[in-house]
């Protein structure tokens, strides 16, 4: 990625409402309610197509109705058949307008700010407590920044979506992805036809539930990659086309007396080695398919939409890589795919594969398939995936009012923002404040008695980082930032299973972001609450300690403490610590919080009163 300045200081759009969301979830209702009505009416008229065609034909053959029955009989048939696939048709448009109301319906909990905790992608199974920045900065779980952007359904684009928020390093070129996210951010209905279309590839979306994890897609890639197996036996295709030919002919001359029924019966044999032959790799695609099917059969839609797209030309050029487009291709593959439904009909499938070496042709259609597009199908899904990705990162810039592009600088300032917020609080109530610039080897100490907003200051630090990388919108009127590194320490956890007490916990999250502070990328620390778990003697020398060598190290950042006594530093500290505070004001003994910074040090905290608040009657200003 370019360290030079790329300037894309682009305001959003208006703010978007839930009402908006609501009334396209309204008109897709009326049109899955009409859909429905007509469902009923094709429904009933396919039963009484049967019903004629039964009547008809009993009547034919049993009754005195002749030929008139036989021809009634027939239009009955070719109706009930031609109403079946009708009913069919419905059916799926049905489904499809169900999607649009549940893709509608989450876009109108994303901008309601009491509703979207209850989004369906959570990412909790991506949360790792190893991680540098992901769970101090919530990116995972419930009330997430994940929960909040995600409309990603397909494995590869929550995977993409992921890399894009923990600081992959291979992300890619940022300015195309801002220009891509930008560019997307107009377009609703295409992000919302496209989230539709995937939504089909997972389970069949119920209200109120959460939906099933998306299919791994590793053992269908996998096997994909791999060399065709049956490449090494070339007698196998023969055999597969020769032997039924050969059982054929012998059970026709043993029909007409020429051969005896032992000898016709003979090749079977050889049917029977060459399926135990082909059964491992037969076994192999079966249980790929498994996990798999949903995704082969409903992706092809995907990639159409996204052939069409014209302004979308970085994402097509992946698509063009192979012989032929990818939705052609996956339909072929699709198709082979339907031919192993045959396993599922157990009266005639055994006598079907054995006599015409159903698997084998299966097989061999699926290596044919494998040899012709295998390598460019990781390439076709990882252009789905950043579809998906920047179409969630580029919902944020549609919905949110005042968000802007990162403008990422090479040299002078590691991070400066200009009125900042945290972008999982509703506009109502967020309230901005600026981001001094943070030169590197220089940094902040935030002081503030409690709830007067110091963790959330800290992390819409660190949240603007991860989206102003990422390559989308950020919560701010303007941001620069160098390419770094984040390392938190905010949120601590012990473990009575690991041994590991409250304190050691946090000593293991400082000593992680000292090491980091020492590699060789830039690095952003965000410390909570510094080294709160032991005395106030040892806390302030380790704190000191601590700040100095991250300081001396290059990185840059912000620190909160209760401690006042920190803010008493000397030496090289204090040139290159800032002291900026939040406070509270107390009116007829209620406090209430402005969470505007303000430059120096905090005189006294609140902690007394918040006690006396919760009824524990604590003198204010006598000791015990």
């Amino acid at each position: 990625m370019s360290a030079a300045a790329t300037t894309l200081v682009v305001t959003s759009p208006s703010c978007i409402s839930a009402d908006f969301y609501e009334e396209r979830a309204r008109q897709h209702r009326q049109l899955r309610d009409k859909l429905a009505r007509r469902s009923l009416h094709v429904s009933n008229l396919r039963g009484l197509t049967f019903v004629i065609f039964a009547g008809a034909a009993g009547f034919s053959l049993f009754g005195t109705a002749g030929r008139a029955g036989i021809a009634l009989s027939l239009a009955a048939l070719v109706a009930f058949v031609s109403l079946v696939v009708q009913h069919a048709r419905v059916i799926g448009a049905q489904d499809l307008e169900e999607r649009w109301i549940c893709v509608n319906e989450n876009a109108s909990a994303r901008v309601n700010r009491s509703l979207w905790h209850d989004l369906p992608n959570t990412g909790d199974r991506f949360r790792d407590a190893s991680h540098p920045y992901a769970d101090d900065l919530d990116l995972f779980g419930r009330g997430s920044l994940f929960q909040r952007l995600c409309v990603a359904h397909t494995y590869m684009g929550q995977s993409r979506l992921v890399e894009l928020l923990c600081g992959s390093n291979d992300l890619g070129p940022l300015q195309q992805r801002q220009n891509l996210v930008q560019s997307l951010a107009p377009q609703l209905e295409l992000r919302q036809r496209f989230e539709v279309l995937a939504l089909a590839t997972r389970e069949t979306v119920k209200k109120g539930q959460e939906l099933g994890v998306p299919s791994d897609l590793e053992p269908l890639l996998n096997w994909a990659e791999a060399k065709p197996s049956q490449q090494r036996h070339p007698w196998i295709l023969a055999a597969a086309w020769a032997l039924p030919a050969i059982t054929t002919v012998s059970a026709l001359l043993c029909y007409l007396g020429l051969v005896s029924i032992p000898l016709a019966i003979a090749p079977l044999a050889l049917h029977l080695f060459a399926l135990i032959k082909t059964r491992p790799q037969t076994q192999v695609v079966i249980r790929m398919l498994l996990r798999t099917e949903r995704m082969v059969v409903n992706v092809g839609p995907l990639f159409e939409l996204l052939e069409g797209c014209s302004d979308l030309e970085l994402l097509q050029r992946r698509l063009r890589s192979g012989p032929e487009s990818p939705s052609v291709a996956l339909k072929s593959l699709r198709r082979i795919a339907s031919w192993f439904e045959l396993r599922h009909n157990g009266l005639v499938y055994p006598f079907i594969n054995l006599f015409l070496l159903w698997d084998v042709h299966c097989i061999l259609a699926f290596e044919q398939w494998q040899q012709r597009h295998g390598r460019h199908l990781r390439t076709w899904f990882d252009a789905i995936g950043e579809m998906e990705a920047l179409s969630s990162l580029a919902g944020l810039y549609h919905d949110e009012p005042g968000c802007c592009f990162a403008e990422v600088v090479g040299e002078g300032c590691g991070f400066e923002a200009v009125s900042l917020g945290h972008p999982l609080l509703s506009p109502e109530v967020r309230i901005n404040n600026d981001v001094t610039c943070l030169r590197h080897g220089y940094g902040l100490l935030v002081t503030g008695s409690n709830m007067s907003g110091k963790s959330t200051y800290l992390r819409a630090i660190g949240l603007a980082a991860v989206l102003g990388l990422a390559g989308g919108p950020v919560c701010a009127k303007r941001l620069r930032i160098a390419q770094l590194q984040v390392a938190t320490s905010m949120r601590i956890s012990d473990s009575l299973a690991g041994g590991v007490s409250h304190f050691y916990a946090e000593l293991q999250k400082l000593k992680r972001v000292l090491d980091a502070a020492h590699g060789e990328h830039s690095v952003l620390f965000l410390l909570d609450e510094i080294l709160h778990g032991t005395n106030s003697r040892e806390r302030r020398i380790g704190a000191r300690f601590i700040l100095a060598e991250l300081l001396r190290a290059g990185a840059f950042g912000a620190v909160s403490t209760h401690d006042l006594a920190l803010c008493e530093m000397s030496g090289d500290l204090t040139e290159r610590l800032a002291l900026v505070h939040f406070r509270e004001s107390v009116v007829n003994d209620e406090m209430t919080f402005d969470y505007r910074l303000y430059p120096g040090s905090v005189t006294e905290g609140n902690a007394l009163r918040l006690m006396q608040r919760l009824g524990i009657q604590v003198p204010l200003d006598a000791e015990c």
